[in-house]
């Protein structure tokens, strides 16, 4: 099978990058054909069978419309200069040529369904007179409505783009694959320790707002003021004078600590014992089953993709309102004052975890291969 495969930057790097990465790895190994195509590659893989196609990077300094444009233009006719393809898979990439394409996001509109009053008002003046987001907009409806197959990460993922874009409707013979990302499991630790003390709970993640970072620092505020001893790890994010003020205004100093980029997640897994992403958007996020595999236990909300791989009370906990501080709160508090109770949810959740090897990535993408292939012949 020859397969063009696109994708902005091909590298190891970022969530959709490294899915791709893996995704391709896995495919090579199968022994088919893979032709990257990319604004940029920093990757040093190498194989018979790989070749790595660089289109025209987008001018500097151009708006986000505008580099829109650019790749939908150079990465469509870079595939049609080097094809013949059976499969043209792109990774959530604007282009007129894919048959197969990965959604790593959400709609544009999705906060105006998902997050505070305020947020909703926001996102729909967005999307009523900000190009950028009328223009991605409408480049996922066209690949929604062109794509002989729609790949998703999660459920919750799909259900967004299929209510949102009428997708039964505009493809109605469009299959529809859910491929959840893999974990990085091979240098996880097999673990049976005891909760941190003071009880450490980690955050992963760069988004203040859509990650539920706000809402995780009021619920740490809540137990604060009820005497309750525990610490909160914040990797991805470097503390910023106003993280500063608003710990002290909300009475988090000295519980808090910010991290910044960390190279070596393990380490950092290692000092946790419980991993919270009370997210308002997230397609799936790979933090939680990763710090799962490392022995933490999950919380997460019901919009994150991860909580369809948790049993609620069993493998993790899933706080049904992203919104609702107080009881996330909650959640975090049983686990704090019960050690059994964290130590056989933390065994659950390991085992859950090695359920997403990366292999599965690849071998469920190549099973929708095969599906598409009898799609566009017939």
């Amino acid at each position: 099978m020859r397969i063009a495969m696109l994708v902005r930057s091909f590298s190891q790097n970022g969530g959709l990058e490294l899915y791709t990465y893996k995704v391709v790895t896995g495919i090579l190994l199968r022994g088919h054909d893979v032709t990257v195509i990319c604004e940029e590659n920093d990757t040093q893989l190498a194989h018979p069978q790989l070749t790595v196609r660089k289109f025209p990077p987008a001018p500097r300094g151009i708006g986000k419309s505008l580099r829109l444009l650019h790749y939908v233009k150079y990465a469509s006719d870079a595939v049609k200069e080097s094809g013949p393809y059976d499969i043209v898979h792109s990774q959530h990439l604007p282009c007129t040529v894919a048959n197969v394409v990965t959604f790593h996001n959400h709609t544009a509109a999705r906060l105006s369904q998902v997050g505070l009053g305020w947020e909703q008002a926001l996102s729909r003046v967005k999307m009523m007179f900000v190009p950028a987001y009328q223009l991605r907009d409408r480049f996922d409806r066209m690949l929604c409505s062109t794509a002989s197959c729609l790949i998703f990460p999660a459920k919750i993922c799909m259900d967004d783009f299929v209510n949102t874009y009428k997708v039964r409707e505009i493809n109605p013979h469009a299959l529809l694959a859910i491929v959840a990302p893999g974990a990085n499991l091979e240098k996880a630790p097999l673990v049976d320790r005891q909760p941190t003390a003071p009880f450490t709970f980690l955050f992963v993640g760069k988004g203040f707002r859509k990650k539920g970072l706000d809402v995780l620092l009021q619920a740490c505020a809540i137990l604060r003021k009820s005497g309750v001893k525990f610490q909160l790890l914040i990797a991805g994010l470097r503390e910023k004078p106003i993280d500063r003020l608003r710990l002290q205004w909300m009475g988090l100093q000295g519980c808090i600590q910010y991290l910044g980029f960390c190279k070596n997640m393990n380490e950092v897994y290692a000092r946790a014992s419980a991993i919270v992403l009370p997210s308002r958007i997230e397609p799936f996020g790979m933090a939680p089953i990763e710090g799962a595999a490392n022995g933490l236990v999950p919380i997460v909300s019901s919009m994150c993709g991860a909580a369809e791989a948790i049993e609620d009370g069993v493998s993790g906990y899933i706080l049904k309102n992203c919104l609702d501080a107080a009881e996330l709160a909650r959640l975090m508090r049983s686990l704090i004052e019960d050690p059994t109770l964290t130590a056989t949810m933390a065994s659950h959740a390991h085992c859950a975890a090695w359920e997403f090897p990366w292999d599965r990535a690849a071998s469920e993408t190549l099973a929708a291969y095969e599906k598409t292939l009898s799609i566009i012949k017939s």
